[in-house]
């Protein structure tokens, strides 16, 4: 098994082997290329050897040959007959400290689970696999694919859980995990009004909830975070990823629909498409529908305190359909539509809808930004980008900026 590693783009040694340094951190300690055929001089290898650890930092280097191992000296100049790899100094177990090995070992997990899954007659692309490939353990490890068990340092755990996550979700069509730049920019929109409890009622595998988390714990703002899944695979990913959580989290496996909502002074959140609740559900301007869209955000504004803040993930017909039209204008009589960011097709997973960031505060009607984006509407939604710099600056006029959005 040789996990991918984003450091070696266009390098890759045949082995790389991780052993523990002086610390008790596993690190890239040796590495081995193979080598079959006619090769009349076993030092041609030596350059692919210096190279990797001129990238990797690593102590010990070897080449195998026909089956015969060589071990280059210190300074990779020249090679040695030995009779094969000479024991790592500090041992082979320790504690593994690296970001990328472990996402990447994380992804592995993944996708056996999900080819197990496959192989059982479930369509992977309806759910990610079940969550015991990120399970709550009380001791942190990843379990390898020979069913040993490799102690990982818990904040790179935690980390490694949300970028494998990512990174599974980008390579299928999965609605459970919204884009990166979407996340980082929810994160930025609620910034200052982080406090609290923040809520997200369909929280897939809880993106939103963690690109929050991770600002406020960096800034050191007390608060618990609560999100509802009605899929129990999904449920039980995010718990997983929220056991180790560096603030308080709390993960229920429920139908948001049939839900009580807890009180948030933040809500985010990207409701289901097209769905309708069990029962017709009387809104807050007295109507009363069972059209799942609209009642997505009238339960979550329900449920925000005095002052909170929400922003919804929600496609472009909850702004534009004749049908939501008078409930429109009650939200825009009753409560501060602070910002409307349209965005193209693309930017909400697992659809080809338009769809729109909107924030809405709960606290008298105010005017409202509204922005449409285009092709470039990642680079509009960065941190640093003039979209979402121009939408904060209209939303939190008179604050001092957290730094929340900032990467």
């Amino acid at each position: 098994m040789q996990p991918r590693l984003e450091k070696l783009p266009s390098f890759r040694p045949d082995v790389l082997a991780w052993a523990a340094n002086s610390d008790g951190d596993l690190v890239p300690w040796a590495v081995v290329e193979l080598k079959t055929g006619q090769l009349k001089q076993p030092e041609l290898v030596l350059p692919s050897l210096a190279r990797s650890r001129d990238i990797m930092g690593t102590v010990d280097h070897y080449a195998v040959i026909n089956g015969r191992w060589f071990k280059a000296d210190r300074g990779v100049r020249s090679l040695e007959p030995v009779d094969g790899p000479t024991p790592p100094e500090y041992g082979a177990q320790g504690l593994l400290t690296d970001d990328e090995l472990a996402t990447s070992l994380l992804v592995q997990r993944l996708w056996f689970e999900a080819s197990r899954l496959r192989d059982s007659g479930v369509r992977v692309g309806d759910a990610f696999p079940a969550g015991a490939a990120l399970a709550e353990t009380e001791q942190s490890y990843i379990e390898l694919p020979d069913g040993g068990l490799l102690p990982v340092r818990p904040n790179v755990l935690w980390r490694a859980k949300r970028a494998a996550l990512i990174e599974f979700a980008s390579r299928g069509s999965s609605e459970s995990s919204s884009h990166p730049a979407i996340t980082s920019a929810v994160a930025a929109l609620v910034e200052q009004r982080v406090a609290g409890t923040v809520l997200d009622p369909f929280c897939g595998t809880g993106s939103f909830l963690w690109a929050v988390l991770d600002r406020t714990a960096r800034l050191e703002i007390p608060a618990r975070f609560v999100g509802y899944e009605i899929n129990p695979r999904l449920a039980s990913l995010a718990a997983g990823i929220g056991h180790g959580a560096p603030l308080p989290v709390t993960i229920d496996e429920a139908d948001a629909f049939g839900t009580e909502f807890v009180r948030a002074d933040v809500i985010i959140t990207a409701p289901p498409l097209r769905v309708r609740s069990r029962d017709h559900e009387t809104l807050l301007d007295g109507s009363r529908t069972s059209d799942g869209d609209v009642v997505a955000v009238d339960k979550s504004l329900r449920a925000l305190k005095a002052g909170g803040r929400a922003v919804f993930h929600v496609a472009s017909w909850f702004t534009s359909s004749d049908r939501f039209a008078s409930y429109r204008t009650f939200l825009a009589n009753e409560f501060h539509v602070a910002a409307l960011i349209g965005l193209p097709r693309g930017a909400m997973a697992g659809t080809g809808a338009t769809s729109v960031l909107m924030t809405i505060d709960k606290k008298d009607p105010a005017q409202t930004f509204v922005a449409q984006l285009g092709e470039d509407w990642e680079n509009q939604l960065e941190p640093e980008g003039a979209a979402l710099n121009a939408a904060l600056e209209f939303i939190n006029p008179a604050a001092t900026r957290r730094g929340l959005g900032q990467p």
